[in-house]
């Protein structure tokens, strides 16, 4: 796959999701980290691509494209040789009902919490709220284990795009004290042994 530039910042964060896609498909790409502290992620140039000043941003001819997940789908189309998406219809339905799920129960309250714990000085939110965002977290979590309990993979007993996404989720409840069943923990095991892990999020 020709013309792809990923640009992400140093370390852990959703554009690693970008990167783990890439690799899982085979695709050559050229990665650009930028420096937050020269102020890169705010420069003329990279606020072109995008405004808000955030990571992930992909380029494929020209073209950029924003939003990690939206990102990875579109990767996906585009492969030639293999695909991270379920075609059948409840295969599917299964795979963006994780998607989905992920993104309103447990992500945001997972970023809302960032906000007012470690990015307080970034971010002004009402006092309590750290806490609200937690019993949710730790309740929308329980699910996880669930579905884990029940197929080998997130949305099915195939890997796929939703893996990824729940690798990051999973690890980032993690870091602040969310505990999982134990097959969940062999699981993040299991994607951790693929070929294609990003070495970014090794070790965090």
């Amino acid at each position: 796959m020709k013309g792809i530039t990923l640009y992400a910042f140093p370390g852990r964060s959703r554009a690693e999701r970008v990167s783990w896609t890439l690799d899982e498909l085979n695709m050559d790409y050229n990665l650009i980290r930028l420096d937050l502290s020269k102020g890169e992620h705010q420069s003329p140039d990279f606020l072109k691509l995008n405004p808000s000043g955030k990571v992930p941003v992909l380029v494929h001819d020209g073209e950029a494209y924003t939003e990690s997940l939206a990102i990875m789908e579109y990767l996906n189309s585009i492969s030639e040789t293999k695909h991270l998406i379920p075609t059948s219809a409840k295969e599917n339905y299964i795979f963006r009902n994780r998607l989905s799920y992920g993104l309103t129960e447990i992500e945001s309250y997972l970023w809302t919490f960032d906000q007012a714990t470690r990015l307080k000085t970034l971010y002004s939110w009402p006092e309590g709220t750290a806490d609200d965002c937690m019993i949710q977290i730790r309740q929308n979590s329980a699910c996880i284990d669930t579905w884990l309990a029940e197929h080998k993979y997130i949305s099915g007993e195939e890997f796929s795009l939703a893996d990824i996404y729940y690798y990051q989720i999973i690890t980032w409840a993690q870091q602040y004290g969310i505990k999982f069943a134990e097959h969940t923990v062999k699981y993040l095991t299991l994607l951790e042994s693929r070929q294609a892990f990003p070495e970014a999020l090794k070790n965090q």
